[in-house]
């Protein structure tokens, strides 16, 4: 008994012999099979494939008008590329040379006559299962080629979408990033005593995206460059006494380039922040560039210490004269009792190795008070001031509680 799939098949049976017609018929009916249709007239096969779409046909070689070898050859000259559907000759024992000429036109297999009707079941199923196999392939390759149109038209939109990400890239980076100074201040004074240059873009995205874009795209290091071209731009808007802070990736700091644009700016008042932004491919390499900038009078900072293990294998791999605490670590430290305690830790080794301590992202009056007792020397924040216009920042004496 064929499979479920199988009795569904459409079987044609072509024939000049309308008994042998209706006894192959009934052999198939008698296996199950549901779907069967007989002609004893080849002139009809053209169009009942057409219209029929069979999954087999039985075709008797020796026939009227058309003979089954020419009719095959037919059959298959209209097929598509793609298109299989598999053909059982039936022969007379003595038609070898038909045979041979019916396989060379493009038949699947042979029974010849009278049949077996055993064997003519198996051949039968053996050849729908090859249909349904050729049918279940055909599918998956239209499946496969609609996932590779589909993957090429997503890759096109892709570079086509980063074409035009990477020209709004450029074009900051020929003007340069607008530069915002948020300052930095004595905690006991209310006095500046630095002030931090911030990028702000265009787009209005949070600068650590843009940056991170421009990374993606390749142009991260020009962009980060281009930034510090604008950042010190803002340094003789400073008093004598203030720093200017100016965040730069580790990937930056070793690159030439830098180290010959700040060591010809040549200031002590210039503190590079380490960023932890951008992996470190090699601590001695960052660690060298850091000390030949300390070596002229350039401070190195280690920002968002306290936010996870970056920030710290920095510190313990660079000397760094600054140390600032993350807003992660400052928030809600006047109610966190976990988290003063790893602010005296840290102030108690920056005393040991004679860094300052400024503590980032002070919002609240609480938090200001909190680290003021805790003996946190500076801080900035939103709650002192918000980063301003570098060529309109004023220097008040600011809030300190």
């Amino acid at each position: 008994m064929p499979t479920t799939m199988l009795v569904e098949s459409r079987v044609l049976i072509v024939d000049d012999d309308q008994d042998i017609v209706l006894l192959m018929k009934q052999i198939l009916e008698d296996a199950g099979y549901l779907h069967i249709l007989g002609l004893s007239d080849p002139r009809d096969v053209i169009a009942a494939i057409r219209d029929w779409m069979p999954d087999l046909i039985l075709l008797d070689v020796r026939m009227p008008y058309i003979d089954g070898i020419t009719l095959l050859k037919t059959i298959r000259s209209l097929e598509g590329p793609s298109e299989f559907v598999p053909v059982l000759v039936l022969t007379a024992g003595t038609e070898r040379e038909s045979l041979k000429a019916a396989l060379h036109a493009g038949a699947n297999d042979f029974l010849t006559k009278p049949v077996d009707i055993e064997e003519f079941l198996l051949r039968v199923q053996n050849l729908l299962v090859i249909r349904m196999l050729h049918e279940a392939l055909k599918q998956s390759n239209t499946a496969l080629a609609e996932r590779l149109r589909r993957r090429m038209r997503s890759e096109r939109l892709q570079t086509e979408d980063r074409k035009v990400r990477l020209a709004m890239n450029r074009e900051v980076i020929a003007v340069g990033p607008a530069m915002l100074l948020q300052p930095i201040i004595d905690l006991n004074t209310g006095l500046a005593v630095g002030f931090e240059a911030l990028a702000r873009f265009p787009s209005e995205q949070p600068a650590e995206v843009c940056f991170a874009e421009a990374w993606s795209l390749g142009v991260g290091a020009e962009l980060e460059l281009r930034a510090v071209d604008a950042a010190l731009e803002l340094l003789g808007l400073l008093g004598r006494d203030e720093f200017l802070a100016i965040n730069v990736s580790p990937a930056v700091i070793v690159e030439q380039k830098f180290l010959d644009t700040i060591l010809n700016v040549g200031s002590n008042r210039i503190v590079i922040e380490v960023t932890e932004h951008q992996p470190v491919e090699s601590y001695e390499d960052l660690a060298l560039a850091c000390k030949q900038l300390q070596d002229q009078g350039i401070r190195i900072a280690i920002d968002d210490a306290g936010a996870g293990y970056a920030s710290l294998h920095h510190i313990l791999s660079l000397s760094p004269d600054i140390i600032k605490f993350d807003i992660s670590l400052t928030r809600d430290i006047d109610v966190d009792p976990v988290k003063r305690t790893l602010v005296v830790s840290l102030l108690q080794f920056a005393k040991d190795t004679r860094a300052m301590v400024i503590a980032e992202g002070i919002e609240t009056e609480a938090e200001l008070a909190t680290l003021k007792t805790l003996g946190v020397p500076l801080g900035q924040g939103f709650h002192i001031a918000r980063p301003q216009d570098g060529l309109k920042v004023l220097k008040p004496i600011y809030k300190v509680g």
